[in-house]
Formats: C-alpha cells, sequence, structure tokens
C-alpha cells in the first residue's frame, strides 16, 4: 500500500498536516537526494448520474494513468488524472456532446478542469523555512482555520480544479497564501503570523508562545462561463500559550472577524482553548471555542462544503452562502484530530471530527478517516459532511477500499454522494460507485 499514495482519490491523506498554532518552527534537516519513480494504472466500471433533475445513472469505463517523480522528500510531481468514457447513456442522452462520442465532455469543458491534470507539486519540506504544495485541496485550512476551514476544491463533481498552498518562515513572521484554483479567478485566501516572542526577544524561552494573525480570504466566483456572487472576509486574532512543554501544549485563543463586501458589517467573536499532545506514536490535538456570530458573517465561512455552499449555503435549492443571513447568536465549535502509527507496515489511524452548534439549532458536522492495517496492504479512507442538520440538511459522503494482492497489483472499490450545480443555481445530488484493479510500478 506505499506506493498506493498516486490512487484517484486522494481525500483525507493529509488530514493532519494542516499547519496549527501550537505548533514549533520549523528546523531544517538535511535533504535527501535519491530520485524514484513512479506509474500506475487503474480501471473499472463506474456507475456516474447524469447530474441532470431525474436523470438516469450512466455507465463508465474509467481509467486512471499516473506518472510521478520524487527527488527525496523536497520535490514531487505526480501528473494524471481519471478518465470516464462512457458506455451506457440513460436519459437524458449525453452521448452526443461526449469528446469522440465517450470521453465525458463535463470533466473537460473548463479550462480549470485541466488542472486535474497535476495531481500533485511539491517543493521544499513541511517542517522547512519555505514550502509549496499544489494539486487538489482536500483538508485545507488556513491557519487555525477560523476563515478557510477543512475546505476542499473537489465537491462538485463537474470542476476539477488544481489548487496551491504555500507557507513561508520570515524572521519573526509567517506566510501562508492559499488559491482554490489556479487556473481561474476564484477563492484566494492569506495569514500572517506575528511571533511577539521572537520579534521581542532572543530568548528561545518565550520563541512560539504568544502569536499575533491576520487573515483574509476573497472568491471572485469566476469559473470559465459560470458566475456565483464574489464573497470577502477578514479576521484578526491572537493566542498565548497557557502551558509549553515538549510532549503537550495548551494556548487560549480570541479574535474577530467580519464580512467585509457588505453594508454594514456584521462582526463576530470567539475565544476558545486549543491543545496539542504528541508522543512517539501519536498525535492528537483539538480546540473548543464560543463564538458569537451572525448576519452575513460566521466563522469557518469557507468550510468543507463551501464548494456547494456558494450556490446553495444549505439543502440543495437554498440561497447562495453570499445572500445567507444567519440569526445573531452564539455557537459552540469543537474539532479533534488524531494521528496514530508512523512505523512502516504498523497501524496506521489519521482522523478529525468538527462540530459546531448554533443557538438557534443548526448543526454543522466534518468527520474524516483514513486507516492502514498492519502489513500495509489494506487502506480505507472515509468522508463525512453534513451541513444544515435540523433547518436544510444537505449530506455529502465517501468511502473508498484499496486492498493490495501482490507487489504490484491491488484492488479498489469507491462509493459515495456527488452533487452537480444547475444553471438556476439548485444543486442536483446523485450516487456514485465503482471497483476495479490497479497494476503500479517504482524504481
Amino acid at each position: 500500500m506505499a506506493r498506493m499514495n498516486a490512487a484517484s482519490f486522494l481525500l483525507l491523506l493529509t488530514v493532519l498536516q494542516q499547519t496549527s498554532s501550537v505548533e514549533e518552527l520549523p528546523a531544517e534537516t538535511p535533504d535527501d537526494s535519491r530520485i524514484e519513480f513512479r506509474a500506475l494504472l487503474e480501471l473499472g466500471p463506474l456507475s456516474f448520474p447524469s447530474g441532470t433533475p431525474g436523470g438516469g445513472q450512466d455507465l463508465f469505463a474509467a481509467a486512471t494513468p499516473v506518472l510521478r517523480v520524487e527527488s527525496g522528500e523536497s520535490f514531487a510531481l505526480e501528473l494524471g488524472a481519471t478518465l470516464r468514457f462512457r458506455l451506457l447513456d440513460e436519459a437524458p442522452k449525453q452521448t452526443a456532446d461526449d469528446y469522440g462520442g465517450h470521453l465525458r465532455r463535463q470533466d473537460w469543458d473548463t479550462p480549470s478542469d485541466l488542472g486535474q491534470l497535476l495531481r500533485e507539486l511539491r517543493v521544499g519540506r513541511e517542517d522547512g523555512t519555505l514550502f509549496f504544495r499544489a494539486g487538489p485541496l482536500t483538508t485545507f485550512t488556513l491557519g487555525e482555520g477560523h476563515l478557510v476551514d477543512r475546505y476542499i476544491n473537489q465537491l462538485s463533481a463537474d470542476y476539477h480544479p488544481a489548487g496551491a498552498v504555500a507557507t513561508g518562515y520570515f524572521g519573526p513572521f509567517r506566510v501562508q497564501l492559499a488559491a482554490s484554483d489556479v487556473l481561474a479567478m476564484r477563492l484566494f485566501a492569506g495569514e500572517l503570523r506575528l511571533d511577539i516572542g521572537r520579534l521581542a526577544s532572543t530568548d528561545a524561552a518565550v520563541f512560539d508562545r504568544y502569536h499575533v494573525t491576520a487573515s483574509v480570504a476573497h472568491d471572485f466566483g469566476r469559473v470559465g462561463e459560470e458566475r456565483t456572487e464574489p464573497l470577502s472576509a477578514a479576521l484578526v486574532g491572537g493566542n498565548a500559550a497557557l502551558y509549553k512543554g515538549e510532549s503537550f501544549q495548551l494556548f487560549a485563543i480570541a479574535g474577530a472577524g467580519t464580512r467585509v463586501d457588505v453594508s454594514p458589517l456584521d462582526f463576530g467573536g470567539f475565544v476558545g482553548l486549543s491543545a496539542r499532545g504528541m508522543g512517539d506514536a501519536f498525535d492528537i490535538s483539538g480546540r473548543l471555542e464560543g463564538r458569537s456570530q451572525g448576519g452575513s458573517f460566521r466563522f469557518g465561512l469557507f468550510g468543507p462544503s463551501y464548494e456547494l455552499a456558494r450556490f446553495s449555503a444549505t439543502g440543495l435549492s437554498e440561497e447562495p452562502l453570499a445572500e445567507e443571513r444567519l440569526e445573531r447568536a452564539f455557537s459552540g465549535y469543537g474539532e479533534l484530530r488524531l494521528g496514530l502509527g508512523g512505523a512502516e507496515d504498523a497501524l496506521y489511524v489519521s482522523a478529525s471530527a468538527a462540530a459546531e452548534y448554533f443557538g438557534f439549532g443548526r448543526i454543522d458536522t466534518d468527520l474524516a478517516l483514513m486507516l492502514q492495517l498492519p502489513g500495509g496492504r489494506t487502506r480505507i479512507t472515509a468522508r463525512a459532511i453534513a451541513v444544515g442538520l435540523k433547518i436544510h440538511p444537505r449530506y455529502s459522503l465517501l468511502a473508498e477500499l484499496r486492498q493490495r494482492l501482490l507487489s504490484s497489483l491491488y484492488v479498489w472499490g469507491s462509493t459515495g454522494t456527488v452533487h452537480f450545480p444547475q444553471p438556476d443555481g439548485t444543486l442536483v445530488r446523485g450516487f456514485t460507485a465503482g471497483a476495479g484493479v490497479g497494476v503500479d510500478w517504482a524504481r
């Protein structure tokens, strides 16, 4: 299973790799200059809906060729894409519009869809001074997530962009910049974090204990001919260490934010705690917050379901997020991240759960799991996102199993929900399932 990171679903593999306020400033480590090449091909049948109201379930042959090159831990390039060839076309008929009469047109009808060819470009190390990664964004969190939280850019079934994230450390400053789509005017976000200890002293004992942050995010809402309403938000915040040891850290956090593209402005504020515990075989972190928010602004505005919420904030045919106005209320937010294992071929678990309860009764949740069984031959991934529970609920579900049979042969199966934005701004929900075989090679 060690070579399956090039498989067609990359969801959840970075669940615990987001930057947190309780992390130490990374130190440079010696680079490994070895070069590795990998290639794989996956084939199998796939049931996929037409994506139209009342449409049928079509049958496709799915093929995923992938090429990857790595140079140590400081560079990786992975190219490939899932090609869907329509075999059975239920009403409404769409074959005539497909490329060559078979290749699904909706997968390749905007410049942004070319982004799916870039599965990963990584330059630098995550524990280094500069780090850049481009490709699918699966659980991206900007800073602590008070603007962009657990965001996925692949949630819309006909939209396949490549995003990018860059992080750099410059003296007492950390800068993080992100784009949801490098080929379109979509979501751009950035955060500047100042380490007050590094600014005020040369004593390492006060480093990474007190931070001030400022972040902004703006969605232009443009993908090819598609337009959704632009949305902008800004936030200031900070944290202070209550306890900071080698294996456990506890921080107090607070901040305030607002939408900046509406008038009058609606402000929100939060206070809470974030904690992290670390050991040789585990890494556990989490945060608890009390929030006051409402009107046009809420924390985690660009959340895991944002690519659907920009059409319908909750449910399938409600107002878009840019127009949604919440009741002014308090809410409680909690998040837990867990990583267990680490030794090669041992049991490995990467999981996270987040939930927010609003005083007027709404609940939003997001659960993610990646489980690798001992021996490294079996891998299970799953994701469940629910928004607007108890009001206008919407669910996004995904599950996948990969089982290696031989050193270069494995089988896979996946199932889940898919959503298709319509010209009138509503969403059509469908179901997909597929299975097949994969062969890979590395040297």
